[in-house]
């Protein structure tokens, strides 16, 4: 067999395509005897960490809740948001084990053998996250729970999406109301680990019949005084773990579209700090001369003259109106939610985003601040 160093990649054909492949190490003596710690391509290590949540899909009662209503739809949109943007991590991901239950014997002495091979096939697993004030991860899990069984009477109503249907003959677009069971009551979850250049996928699940199992009311409502502390709680689940080679390339897929520079939306990740947009710049009120653009700057300094001298007389980025820097009130109540706002907080990330077209790295030759020639 042909010993390489290839670099690692994504595998495209044969066994676990769409995953990570490792380097070769077949020509290198790792700790047997002498330890070459000079030749650090043997310690290509596994770094854990790099975790992510995708959703998917959402039940069907809870979409046609929130086009009836917009305080569920509040909660709904920002439950979804925080589970993909705030997520830590998951817990209680189940082995594949052989179960050595196969036994062969001369009377005397006798060996076990593996003859069945399992993994879960219902898992229950748990997310951890901190609660936002309004409560919004446990008023979702409330609303799910109480909505597909009442907790008094055992009864599917999902909040009055059934007896709209059966009395009044009104439906919400995804039909939960006159179609209930199951198939309208599950999330769908994509889990994956990243390597760590956040490029590829070392291992995804595709997590279907996602149901919450708990609304969490004993960890945020019960105290003493005095006893003040933010509020992490863990969101539990039982959902059904699948992970093969469909799951793994569709994984890659999510992460590149998510890592793509060329991604203007707030699903993207930015990696390199470097060059990001921070909020707090914009906030300093900095007059470039360009009203739409907060994240401009002049740029005076000459890098090639080794001086600011040519734009002495152009000197004036003070903050022109310091008191712009709090009526910032394109988000506040009444005020004017447009998409694509850049003078509020509305879609902030998204923003900042799109103010930073193609200059997130150094290597790439429009790297340039606005002052730039």
């Amino acid at each position: 067999m042909a010993i390489s160093n290839t670099a690692t990649s994504v595998a495209t054909k044969g066994a676990f395509k769409g995953l990570k492949t490792p380097r070769e190490l077949l020509n290198y003596n790792l700790m047997r005897g002498v330890t070459d710690f000079s030749n650090l391509k043997q310690w290509d290590l596994y770094e854990k960490g790099y975790p992510f949540l995708v959703v998917v899909s959402i039940p069907d009662f809870l979409k046609d809740l929130s086009a009836k209503d917009d305080n569920v739809k509040v909660i709904i949109n920002n439950y979804v948001h925080i589970l993909e943007n705030d997520f830590r991590g998951i817990d209680n991901i189940d082995n594949i084990t052989g179960e050595a239950a196969g036994e062969i014997t001369n009377g005397i002495r006798s060996i076990q053998l593996i003859n069945k091979v399992t993994k879960a096939s219902n898992s229950n697993f748990s997310l951890q996250y901190y609660e936002r004030s309004g409560s919004i991860l446990t008023k979702a899990h409330e609303l799910y729970l109480t909505g597909i069984k009442d907790p008094d009477t055992q009864v599917k109503h999902y909040h009055g999406l059934i007896d709209d249907w059966v009395f009044k003959g009104e439906d919400g677009p995804n039909h939960s109301g006159s179609d209930p069971g199951p198939h309208r009551e599950c999330f769908t979850f994509m889990y994956f680990l990243t390597d760590n250049t956040m490029t590829k996928i070392e291992r995804a699940f595709l997590i279907a019949a996602c149901q919450p199992t708990t609304a969490n009311y004993s960890d945020l409502y019960s105290g003493n005084k005095g006893d003040i502390q933010f509020a992490e709680i863990a969101l539990s689940f039982n959902g059904f773990f699948i992970n093969n080679d469909y799951v793994y390339q569709k994984a890659q897929d999510m992460l590149l579209a998510m890592r793509n520079p060329t991604n203007k939306t707030d699903t993207r990740i930015i990696v390199d700090s470097n060059n990001f947009r921070y909020n707090a710049i914009a906030n300093a009120g900095i007059d470039a001369k360009k009203e739409n653009d907060k994240f401009a700057t002049p740029g005076y300094w000459s890098e090639a003259a080794g001086n600011a001298s040519a734009n002495l007389e152009k000197m004036d980025t003070v903050i022109t109106n310091q008191s712009a820097v709090f009526s910032d009130t394109t988000d506040a109540p009444g005020g004017n939610n447009k998409k694509g706002d850049t003078n509020g907080d509305v879609d902030m990330y998204r923003n900042v985003v799109a103010s930073m077209i193609d200059k997130e790295h150094l290597t790439n030759d429009t790297y340039k601040t606005s002052g730039d020639k």
